[in-house]
């Protein structure tokens, strides 16, 4: 039984079966075509205490909240019920935490809250009221991530000649404090890209680079290319000599890609997609375990060609004994190596360029997890008794734990060679094989991210005037980047402040439902004109 799981391990790495994987992509296909989203988002809008229509909500039911309550002083509504004319602006950050600690009610243990509050002064002095209010906000268990200063180019001017006009507010980020669950944040789409660094790399130029594997219980275990292979199809293939003696053939990720491949899995229950960890809540009900939809590797589908490759027949492009992958350094800080690593290229020239083995994929833990609770429930065996068998202390409870989120690092995933030996015990099915033990080598530089830089915390966006609302409004701009990065497709925005419905407009046009909370009902008919998919208008008494 050993042997034949071996042969699995060895081959997983540059082999896969051609008809499964023709197969699982066209089945993920046609789901995908199923699914995708092309409608608008739902929007249900509620009239009345913000308070009130709160309490309607369910528990842990919405993804995202985005919302800029009434600033201050700034704006009378008429209303016993309003925010932002109290007597003292502490008074107004009470009431506000109140409403932001029923908010956190329904947001879900994954959610992220986007929260504009402008600066209001009183007696010529600057009120520092966004800041204290996030110190509040802490108070009551929100974590802050983030400060993002939303600079304004069009900003009103000001004839003011004793102090700097403000043009700018702060939009804070924050997360529930008490969650145990990753939160859901993806910067992808708002990734700036990069023109000015890059790490472009010929196949050739690795020859000779150290390469590490860290995917060992015991110890790290080094090597080194020997010998490069490039597929028809543009595969880059290299054999590493290792210090114990060694030689395999392992695949190396492009460089310009990010170091793990995302897979998607198909639920084969309700056949929908898993595209992050976010998703997996969506599918406690469903049953059986969703299937990884892995592509095939390039240009050694068949059995014979690997066998070739193994067997040395098929050429090498280049062949060369080891060298290391560092550089003479000849920068601006050659005289000052304190300072070198301010600088991308000394850092490079510094610690050299070499190779690791990691996992090729992007596993998700958690369904990893449940997978390995199944079985191991039905062969009826501790987590102890599996420690036993490894000859580990310790160590399998871990695998079968799901608590790691920020407050918690417990939960692991078994490391390629012991996914085989658990194999052994538990016996269970080869549904994963692929997705967890599958390796490349990714190649260590310094490098610019591959989907662009990160958007940093300072965004330049216009005010945009609303000419049925007679005052500037919370710019699309502003609320299309807190849900395209706080909230995944499908998902729930919330805006309990929701004034002319701006959240609600862009929630929709990217296939998010929405649920808007409005005081004033004249804003109403400004609401209809704006967002489409109003699906419900409920008026809370």
């Amino acid at each position: 039984m050993r042997r034949k799981y071996k042969e699995i391990e060895e081959r997983i790495v540059i082999s896969s079966k051609s008809n499964v994987v023709k197969e699982r992509l066209a089945l993920l296909e046609i789901y995908r075509s199923r699914t995708t989203e092309t409608r608008q988002g739902d929007i249900v809008v509620y009239i009345g205490d913000v308070n009130k229509a709160l309490s309607l909500l369910p528990e842990s039911f919405v993804d995202c909240v985005v919302t800029s309550p009434p600033y201050w002083k700034q704006r009378d509504y008429k209303s016993p019920q309003q925010i932002g004319q109290e007597n003292t602006y502490i008074e107004y950050i009470e009431k506000l935490i109140d409403v932001f600690n029923r908010v956190k009610r329904v947001l879900k243990p994954t959610g992220t809250f986007f929260l504009n509050v402008g600066y209001k002064y009183q007696n010529k002095e600057l009120l520092l009221i966004p800041e204290l209010l996030a110190c509040e906000l802490q108070k009551n268990g929100w974590t802050l991530l983030n400060k993002i200063i939303w600079q304004k180019p069009n900003a009103m001017p000001s004839s003011l000649d004793k102090r700097f006009s403000n043009v700018y507010e702060p939009v804070f980020l924050f997360t529930k404090a008490e969650s145990k669950y990753k939160y859901y944040l993806s910067l992808d789409e708002l990734r700036v890209p990069v023109k000015n660094f890059t790490a472009k790399k010929k196949p050739d130029e690795i020859l000779g680079f150290d390469v590490e594997n860290s995917l060992l219980k015991d110890k790290k275990i080094r090597g080194y290319i020997s010998k490069i292979f490039k597929g028809s199809q543009g595969g880059l293939f290299v054999q590493v000599d290792w210090e114990d003696g060694r030689k395999t053939i392992e695949i190396v990720n492009d460089f310009s890609k990010e170091s793990q491949i995302s897979v998607d899995l198909v639920c084969k229950d309700c056949g929908k997609t898993i595209k992050n960890e976010i998703d997996i809540s969506n599918h406690i009900n469903c049953e059986g375990f969703s299937m990884p939809i892995l592509p095939p590797i390039p240009d050694f589908n068949e059995k014979g060609e690997l066998s070739l490759l193994k067997a040395g027949l098929f050429p090498a492009i280049v062949s060369s004994p080891a060298q290391t992958g560092k550089q003479p350094y000849e920068g601006k800080f050659r005289l000052s190596p304190d300072n070198r690593g301010a600088s991308p290229g000394a850092r490079k020239s510094l610690f050299g360029e070499y190779l690791v083995v990691q996992r090729r994929y992007r596993v998700f833990q958690p369904i990893i997890a449940d997978y390995l609770r199944s079985w191991r429930q039905k062969r009826g065996i501790t987590t102890k008794e599996i420690d036993r068998l490894l000859g580990y202390k310790d160590t399998a409870g871990h695998w079968f734990r799901k608590d790691t989120g920020s407050w918690g690092r417990g939960g692991s995933i078994p490391l390629p060679k012991d996914w085989f030996r658990l194999k052994e015990i538990l016996k269970f099915d080869d549904i994963y094989d692929r997705w967890i033990t599958e390796t490349h080598l990714v190649l260590q530089t310094v490098k610019a991210h591959p989907k662009g830089r990160n958007p940093g915390d300072v965004w330049s966006i216009k005010l945009q005037p609303l000419f049925d609302a007679h005052f500037a409004t919370f710019p699309e701009e502003l609320v299309k980047r807190c849900i395209k990065a706080g909230c995944p497709e499908g998902g729930v925005v919330l805006d309990p402040f929701a004034g002319s419905g701006t959240t609600g407009r862009v929630a929709q046009n990217f296939g998010r439902d929405a649920i808007l909370i409005e005081l004033v009902s004249k804003y109403l008919n400004i609401i209809k004109k704006r967002c489409k998919n109003i699906k419900e208008v409920v008026y809370v008494e």
